[in-house]
């Protein structure tokens, strides 16, 4: 990137003294944009700030097409490195992580914003109606963080996933690929700081119980079957975001799911990730030839792995605590959200 070329700049649209304000980096999202903007509008989100990283498939153009939507383009592309300043000094990082700083940093200075990824759905906990609600609460008890629970969602079976549907609303999108394990994943435990992993996700369930494993370098080009059967670890997969922060002037991003202000203890969302889908061997594909995601995107490699071997054997998902999603009843009455603001 040019020393003195600006990091971001509008493309499309006009910031305004939203409500409700939601950002996120983009690329190629037209199977999933049209469901993220609808759910969210349902929610009460009245601004969408968005990145768009050179999208070829018309996702820029139909963003540029909604009023409320600002769309972003930066010199950087988002496996480029780049310069982030902050409070504890500059850090060279990836520019789709810097970007997650970037955009709030300059254009939502000193408000509350909401920070996903195409992929995922925000679940509000029960009792509360719409984001703007949970944002005043928020302020009034001065929260300036918020865990999510991270929730895989999925189809019944890899059949079903791999059948070519358009999903124009969020309720398509969810009733589509509506199960889940019902199982609290994100808690806090005494004695150790911050919310902590209490169970897996459904993803690692499923990388057990197909023997996807972490498969060393020199071991690569070893034959599948010799890899499944070495005592390798298997991988574990995120179950924890921050997806809200008041933007603060010493807040950043530390990584691409946390940020540096400890979230309150008393507030946790959730969010349906919605990545068992149609489009996910797109996804795998980009991911793998481009390595623009972390550890060169190895982490795709083990989804290849994964649908082949259901594939070739159980299409299911299904776990013994999976359970179709209904409302947001259902992800308080699993652990993964609650609210305990008077």
């Amino acid at each position: 990137m040019n020393a003195d070329a600006a990091p971001l700049r509008i493309r499309h649209g006009r910031l305004r003294d939203a409500s409700a304000s939601v950002f996120a980096v983009v690329k190629d999202e037209q199977f999933y944009i049209r469901s993220f903007l609808d759910h969210h509008r349902s929610l009460g989100a009245d601004q969408f700030v968005i990145v768009d990283d050179r999208s070829t498939d018309g996702t820029t153009e139909f963003l540029a097409a909604q009023p409320d939507v600002v769309v972003l383009e930066s010199p950087c592309t988002y496996g480029q490195e780049m310069a982030l300043p902050g409070p504890s000094g500059e850090r060279r990082l990836r520019a789709g992580i810097a970007f997650k700083t970037l955009v709030p940093r300059l254009f939502l200075q000193g408000r509350y914003a909401l920070c996903l990824d195409a992929d995922e759905y925000l679940v509000l906990p029960e009792g509360v109606d719409s984001l703007p609600q949970l944002i005043e609460r928020l302020a009034r008890h001065d929260v300036r963080s918020v865990a999510a629970s991270l929730v895989d969602f999925f189809p019944a079976t890899v059949d079903e996933m791999q059948q070519p549907r358009e999903f124009p609303t969020g309720p398509g999108m969810l009733e589509a690929h509506g199960w889940f394990d019902a199982v609290p994943i994100v808690g806090w435990v005494p004695g150790r700081p911050g919310p902590q992993r209490l169970n897996e996700s459904a993803t690692a369930r499923l990388f057990r119980k197909h023997r996807v494993r972490i498969v060393p370098e020199a071991m690569l080009g070893a034959p599948r079957w010799l890899n499944r059967r070495l005592p390798w670890r298997y991988p574990t997969t995120s179950v924890l975001k921050m997806p809200i922060v008041r933007w603060d002037d010493d807040v950043e991003y530390v990584n691409s799911h946390r940020t540096n202000v400890a979230p309150s203890d008393r507030v946790l969302v959730g969010l349906a990730h919605v990545k068992f889908t149609y489009d996910l061997a797109r996804r795998m594909d980009y991911a793998l030839r481009s390595k623009a995601y972390v550890r060169g995107s190895r982490k795709y490699q083990w989804y290849v792995d994964l649908l082949q071997s259901m594939r070739d054997g159980d299409p299911s998902f299904l776990g013994p605590r999976s359970t179709r999603y209904g409302s947001p009843r259902d992800f308080a009455a699993a652990g993964l959200t609650r609210l305990d603001l008077d």
